[in-house]
């Protein structure tokens, strides 16, 4: 396996100018650690002991969404940080197995791998988490600016809110400049607030990120999709959501600043879509072009572990948009992967495919007319 290590004569090359040939593929930037993850046996029993078993596997926001990628056939290349250590050799080996490309990640000799540790319920649901990420920091302005010429050779980028927060102002500039679409996925309540401070403070005060940071003009961020929960979406905005008249005004004042489609995750009502029109495979295939909202149910099926469904439905999502499919249909794909994952114990479904992801949108599209024709049949 050849891997970078990152190093101060790496830092400095190469720059926007380099031409390295079409990539064409997709770029993740985000999150890389082992999971440990705890289900009871029975119900879950605070103060005390539970029996049950525990999981260790691979995981991050960023790693996982590339791993499902990567299984789903799309190039993707996964831009990160594992420490010098028997967990980070385990992570290297397992995602570039899966077809990652792994060559571009840091391998940091002053932190160790990050470890996210979280406590399950019974029915699987998440109870609470901890989370030791502080390699991550690893993943600086420095860095993403020699990946550069990567990054404008891409097709889309996506990058959760891991990462320190001027980085991923780098990134939104960086993609803004070359043209790149960009999608964020904000991760959690408190990580999504750096992204409250680089789209509502105004562009005078951000300094520092290696961009045009520090000038007295006005700047208009462009952020392609964005997919946040509820609560992720209350945090970033600003304003309190109590019911879905306050989700539509959150979103609108995420639209406002320049984030052209908003796709919020719901847990069991589905996702809400709000499109400005311009997401039918990002200029890549043939969309609406007119402003549409839409609330779409999740696929039904058996819940098993809920661990990894979000990365699942933004993968899924990815995958629609690369193939160029308007952004209704991307939607769909990222139910289905949510809803197949869901459906077994891993936080990346190990047998997920491209044939396997159509046949469980064809299986919810037959399901749905039979429902149809049901509901016609009583109305006769």
């Amino acid at each position: 396996m050849v891997l970078t290590r990152t190093r101060e004569k790496y830092l400095s090359s190469p720059q926007l100018n380099n031409n390295w040939g079409r990539f064409d593929g997709v770029v993740v930037i985000g999150g890389t650690n082992i999971d440990l993850r705890g289900r009871p046996s029975g119900e879950l029993k605070r103060y005390t002991s539970n029996p049950g078993k525990i999981n260790v596997s691979s995981g991050g926001v960023g790693r996982n969404i590339a791993h499902n990628l990567a299984l789903l056939n799309v190039p993707v290349t996964l831009l990160s940080a594992v420490g010098d250590d028997g967990e980070g050799i385990r992570i290297l080996e397992e995602t570039e197995k899966a077809g990652v490309k792994m060559d571009q990640m840091i391998i940091s000799g002053k932190y160790p791998t990050g470890i996210y540790l979280a406590i399950l319920d019974e029915k699987g649901e998440m109870e609470l988490a901890v989370s030791d990420m502080q390699i991550l920091e690893e993943i600086t302005v420095e860095y993403l600016r020699s990946k550069a010429y990567l990054i404008k050779e891409s097709k889309i980028v996506v990058m959760d809110t891991n990462i320190p927060e001027e980085s991923i102002e780098y990134m939104v500039d960086l993609c803004n400049k070359v043209k790149v679409p960009l999608l964020i996925e904000p991760v959690s309540v408190e990580k999504v607030k750096k992204l409250r401070n680089i789209l509502f403070e105004e562009s005078g005060s951000r300094s520092g990120s290696g961009s045009e940071s520090g000038r007295e003009s006005e700047r208009s961020w462009n952020i392609d999709y964005m997919t946040p929960s509820s609560n992720e979406l209350e945090s970033i905005s600003g304003i309190g959501i109590d019911d879905d008249k306050d989700m539509l005004e959150a979103i609108e004042e995420l639209r406002n600043k320049g984030v052209k489609n908003v796709i919020v995750t719901l847990g069991e009502r589905g996702i809400y879509v709000s499109s400005s029109g311009s997401g039918g495979g990002s200029g890549y295939g043939e969309g609406r072009k007119e402003d549409w909202n839409k609330f779409m149910v999740p696929y039904r099926g058996e819940i098993v572990d809920v661990t990894g469904a979000g990365d699942a439905l933004v993968a899924g999502l990815i995958y629609g948009i690369y193939k160029g499919y308007p952004l209704e249909m991307a939607a769909k794909f990222g139910l289905g992967a949510a809803a197949l994952t869901i459906s077994s114990r891993e936080a990346v479904r190990r047998d997920l495919r491209e044939g396997l992801l159509r046949s469980r949108i064809e299986e919810e599209k037959e399901g749905e007319e039979e429902e149809e024709g049901e509901e016609e049949g009583r109305l006769v």
